[in-house]
């Protein structure tokens, strides 16, 4: 699934915590469970490589030397 290049961490967070709560409830109808894993897979995804790029960024900020001896 393709997610949206807009698309906020929170929002991307929070659309995460409505599939949980929908698996959860079992309310998740079987044909369309493939399809729902497949856009919760892509949802975490985005966070971590969101995550990991602002760690890279406040990396960068708080120690802008650490780049120039690698």
């Amino acid at each position: 699934m393709k997610i949206d290049d807009k698309l906020t961490y929170e929002d991307a967070m929070q659309r995460l915590k409505e599939i949980v709560g929908s698996l959860e409830r079992k309310e998740v109808k079987i044909d369309l469970l493939s399809e729902t894993v497949i856009e919760a897979k892509s949802l975490v995804e985005y966070c971590r490589k969101k995550l990991d790029s602002t760690e890279e960024d406040i990396k960068k900020i708080i120690d802008p030397e650490d780049k120039l001896d690698e």
